[in-house]
């Protein structure tokens, strides 16, 4: 359920990053405007606010502001600028923002399952059932009691070992261990975890990962 869930998120996101993705901005093209005698002479276009002076025809200066300039529907020339100018958007420059908008939108779907994953193990040690980390053979020692210390935690949450020659069976239950007739909070760390009594915080047991799987 869980994971047709987190498909479902992934591909929301997608959706809605195709959605976000920008139209084709206009084709890039080459436009000439001449002021004749002088004149202001209005060359109309959809230049998508983009235009560069590309070559020069007259003898007289064109300085953009002065001589020449545009808007979104054209380009405008004076004082007897005559030039070619290239209007619109290059395409190599969308597609580039458009590959750099489906990166964050797969990113996105990227924390979406690593979130749904913590979640979903959240969900797992609040039902009993153990995390894969958790699974296998573990050994350590107990500085308080003086045994080295073995243990196997099966997926479901069923737990045996031993702690010196004596064996006990136990349980893992919503993140806590039951082993013997102790209790311990189970904090993961490295490939293995650190189990402190419940009833004393100094009472710790650091478990080195020795088998995995079961």
């Amino acid at each position: 359920m869980l994971a047709r869930r987190c498909q479902q998120w992934t591909a929301a996101l997608v959706s809605l990053g195709l959605v976000a993705l920008p139209m084709p901005a206009v084709a890039e093209q080459n436009l000439s405007c001449d002021s004749h005698g002088f004149k202001y002479r209005y060359c109309r276009a959809d230049t998508d606010n983009r235009v560069e002076l590309i070559r020069k025809h007259s003898l007289f200066d064109c300085r953009e502001g002065r001589s020449w300039g545009y808007d979104r529907y054209g380009v405008w020339v004076d004082h007897g600028c005559s030039a070619e100018f290239r209007v619109g958007r290059d395409g190599h420059h969308d597609r580039n923002k458009a590959i750099g908008i489906g990166v964050a939108v797969l990113g996105l779907a990227a924390l979406a399952a690593a979130a749904n994953s913590r979640k979903q193990q959240a969900q797992q040690e609040a039902e009993g059932d153990v995390p894969a980390w958790a699974v296998g053979q573990f050994s350590g020692y107990d500085e308080q009691e003086r045994v080295e210390v073995r243990l196997h935690i099966l997926p479901g949450g069923g737990v045996t070992g031993s702690a010196g020659d004596h064996e006990f069976s136990g349980q893992w239950r919503n993140g806590q261990l039951d082993a013997g007739k102790q209790r311990f909070r189970v904090e993961r760390s490295g490939s293995g975890f650190l189990a402190t009594d419940v009833r004393d915080d100094r009472h710790r047991v650091s478990f080195r990962l020795a088998s995995s799987g079961y």
